[in-house]
C-alpha cells in the first residue's frame, strides 16, 4: 500500500468518522442497544443483557457481543459514559473497515482504487448516517467482519505458504465477529468467499490443499461461538431459537414483523440508485461493475470473482425476503465502491499515455507549420512565462474542483473563473506551445478525472458531521438542573401518562429522572393533581393524544384554569413542564439566548 496515500484516507475519510458523536440524540435501535449497556452496568448480568423497555426482560435477538465491545471500556473508565462513549466503538469499527476497503482496492488495482472506492463509501450518507456505522447499532461490527474477512481471505490466496495459517485465521476470526454481533447476517460471508474460491481453479486447488488448515480455523471458530449458545440454551431453553429464529429470522423473510418493512424484490438495488443519484455517481457504479465483471472473465481474476460474488449473492439471497431495511445492504455496498475505484484507476493508467500521444501530435505539427514562431517560445523568458500559466491555469482547475467559482476584484476589473473546462484548456494549450504536454500529462487527467467523483457529496457529508441535534439530552439535563434547585419538600421525579409502550429513545433519556409515578390508564385528574398541586408538582410525559383528549374532554375547563403550561412536543408525546420546569421550555431557552 502507498503510505501517503493511505495517510490521506485515514485523515480524509476514517478521523471524520469520530468528529460530532455526541452531537444527536441516540435513534431507535441505538436506545434499545444503549438501553442493554446500561444495564449490564447497573447489573453486572454480562450474559443477560435487557432488552427496552424492559427492565427485566433478557435481549436475546442476537448474541451480546457487542454489548460487551461497548460496556467494557465504560466500566473501566476508558470511555465516558454519553453518547461519545456508546458510539466510539462503531466509529473505531467503521474507520478499521475503510482502511480495510482502502487495502483491497490496493490489491485491485493500487491506491488510487482504494482511495477512490473509500471516499464513494464515505460520500453515501446512508451508511454514516441512517442507522450507519458511526451509530451504535450492529452494523459497524458487522460491516468491519465482511470487509476484514474478504481481504485476509484475498491475502490468503495469493500470499506464500508461511503466510496463510495467519490470514486464514484472521478471516475466521473476523467472521466469528460478525456471527456473535448479528448472526444470520454473517453466514453471507463464507457463503461469497467459498463460491468464489470454487469459481478460479488455483484457487480451488489452493483451497483443497488447505482443507486442514481451514478445518483449524472452522474449529477455532465454532469454540469461540459455541460457548454463549450454550450458557443460552441451559439458562432459557427454546426460547433462545423461537426468539433468534422464528420471530427475527423466519418471520423477517416470509411474513415481516412490520408492514412498513415490506418490500418488494428489486428494493436494495433501487435505493441505492436513488442515493447514488443524490452524489451524482449512479453511472459510475453499473461502468464500473460492468467493466470489473469483463477483467474478471477475461483474466480468470480471483480478486475480482471475490468482489463481484461480493456484492452480488448477498443482495439477491435478502431480496428474496420480504422484510427488508436499507441497512442490511451495508456490508454488501464496499464491492461497488470497489469498481469505481478500480475502473478510475485504470482510466488513470491508460489515459494519460493518450493524452500525451495526441498533444505531441498537435506539438509536431507545429513546430513544422510555423518553425520561427515555435522557435520563439524556447527562449529563457518564454519558458518562464508558460511555466507561470500552467501552474495559474492548474490552480484555478483545482480551486474550480474544490471550491466552485473563484471572483477576483482589482479595482474596476473583474476576474471570473468557475470549473475546470477553461483553466486546464489554458494548460494544455500552453504545454503544448512550449513542448512539455508530457509534463502535465497526468495532472490534467487526474483534474478531469475528480470532477466525476462525489466532491460535493463528501463535502455535504462532512459539514453534516457537527449538525447538532439533541432536544432529549437537553430537556432531560435540564430537568435535573431544576430538580436539584427546587425546595427540598418538592416531590423528585417524572409522572408518565402513557401505555404500557414507549418509544426507546424517551424511554432511554428520560429513565435518568427517578422515580417514575407511571399511570398506564388515562386518568385527566391524576395529571391535572401533577401540574397545579404545588406540592406534587413535577414534569410530566403524555402521550400527545392523550393530552388533546384530556383538553377537549371535560376535564378541559380546568386544564385552561390552571394555566397550560409550556410544551415541549417529543415525536408522539407531550413534555408538560409545570412550575419550575418551565425554564425547560424553548421559549424559556430562547429567552436566555436573545
Amino acid at each position: 500500500m502507498s503510505r501517503p496515500w493511505l495517510a490521506l484516507t485515514l485523515v480524509l475519510f476514517c478521523l471524520p468518522l469520530f468528529f460530532g458523536l455526541r452531537s444527536l440524540d441516540l435513534e431507535t435501535d441505538e436506545a434499545i442497544y444503549s438501553f442493554a449497556v446500561d444495564r449490564i452496568l447497573e447489573d453486572g448480568e454480562w450474559l443477560q443483557p435487557k432488552s427496552s423497555p424492559s427492565e427485566t426482560a433478557v435481549f436475546l435477538e442476537k448474541p451480546p457481543l457487542k454489548f460487551w465491545i461497548v460496556a467494557a471500556p465504560i466500566r473501566a473508565g476508558l470511555l465516558p459514559h454519553d453518547e461519545f462513549g456508546l458510539r466510539f466503538w462503531d466509529a473505531l469499527l467503521g474507520a478499521i473497515a475503510f482502511a480495510y476497503v482502502f487495502a483491497i482496492g490496493c490489491r485491485m488495482a493500487g491506491p488510487v482504487c482504494g482511495g477512490i472506492a473509500v471516499m464513494v463509501l464515505f460520500a453515501h450518507w446512508p451508511l454514516l448516517f441512517e442507522h450507519g456505522v458511526r451509530g451504535n447499532n450492529m452494523e459497524a461490527a458487522l460491516f468491519l467482519s465482511y470487509c476484514g474477512g474478504v481481504y485476509h481471505f484475498l491475502e490468503w490466496g495469493g500470499v506464500r505458504k508461511t503466510h496463510r495459517t495467519r490470514h486464514a485465521m484472521a478471516t475466521g476470526l473476523y467472521f466469528t465477529l460478525g456471527f456473535l454481533t448479528k448472526f444470520v447476517a454473517a453466514i453471507f460471508l463464507p457463503a461469497a468467499l467459498g463460491l468464489s474460491a470454487l469459481l478460479v481453479r488455483p484457487v480451488r486447488e489452493r483451497l483443497w490443499h488447505d482443507r486442514w488448515r481451514w478445518l483449524g480455523v472452522g474449529a477455532l471458530v465454532l469454540a469461540l461461538i459455541a460457548p454463549w449458545f450454550i450458557y443460552a440454551q441451559v439458562e432459557f431453553g427454546s426460547l433462545v431459537w423461537h426468539t433468534m429464529l422464528a420471530e427475527h429470522v423466519y418471520a423477517r423473510f416470509t411474513t415481516g414483523l412490520n408492514p412498513e418493512h415490506v418490500h418488494p424484490w428489486y428494493y436494495y438495488f433501487e435505493t441505492m440508485w436513488t442515493f447514488l443519484s443524490l452524489e451524482g455517481v449512479q453511472w459510475l457504479v453499473p461502468a464500473g461493475v460492468a467493466l470489473l465483471a469483463v477483467q474478471t472473465i477475461r483474466r480468470r481474476w480471483f480478486e475480482g470473482t471475490v468482489v463481484l460474488v461480493w456484492g452480488f449473492l448477498p443482495l439477491a439471497l435478502i431480496s428474496g425476503g420480504s422484510s427488508k431495511l436499507y441497512h442490511y445492504a451495508y456490508p454488501f455496498l464496499p464491492p461497488f465502491a470497489l469498481a469505481v475505484g478500480y475502473m478510475f484507476a485504470l482510466v488513470m493508467m491508460l489515459a494519460p499515455g493518450l493524452v500525451s500521444r495526441a498533444a505531441e501530435r498537435v506539438e509536431d505539427w507545429l513546430a513544422r507549420a510555423a518553425p520561427r514562431w515555435r522557435a520563439a517560445f524556447d527562449a529563457v523568458w518564454a519558458h518562464r512565462v508558460l511555466v507561470t500559466l500552467m501552474a495559474i491555469g492548474t490552480l484555478l482547475a483545482v480551486w474550480g474542483l474544490l471550491f466552485g467559482q473563484l471572483r477576483l476584484q482589482f479595482g474596476p476589473l473583474l476576474f471570473k473563473s468557475s470549473g475546470i473546462l477553461r483553466p486546464l484548456a489554458l494548460v494544455l494549450l500552453v504545454a503544448i506551445l512550449g513542448r512539455r504536454s508530457r509534463r502535465i500529462k497526468t495532472i490534467v487527467v487526474a483534474i478531469v478525472l475528480a470532477s466525476a467523483l462525489p466532491i460535493d457529496a463528501y463535502k455535504s457529508t462532512f459539514a453534516r458531521l457537527g449538525e447538532q441535534k439533541h432536544p432529549l439530552r437537553d430537556v432531560v439535563e435540564c430537568i435535573t438542573r431544576v430538580e436539584q434547585q427546587v425546595a427540598p419538600g418538592a416531590q423528585p421525579g417524572l409522572y408518565v401518562d402513557t401505555d404500557s409502550s414507549m418509544w426507546h429513545p424517551i424511554l432511554y433519556y428520560f429513565r435518568r429522572i427517578q422515580p417514575w409515578t407511571r399511570q398506564t390508564e388515562p386518568s385527566a385528574e391524576r395529571l391535572l393533581e401533577t401540574l397545579n398541586n404545588p406540592a406534587a408538582v413535577k414534569p410530566s410525559l403524555v402521550q400527545e393524544l392523550r393530552y388533546r383528549d384530556y383538553l377537549s374532554g371535560p376535564q378541559g375547563e380546568h386544564f385552561r384554569q390552571g394555566g397550560t403550561p409550556p410544551m415541549v412536543g417529543l415525536l408522539e408525546y407531550a413534555l408538560l413542564l409545570p412550575g419550575p420546569y418551565r425554564a425547560c421550555s424553548a421559549e424559556s431557552s430562547l429567552r436566555a439566548s436573545n
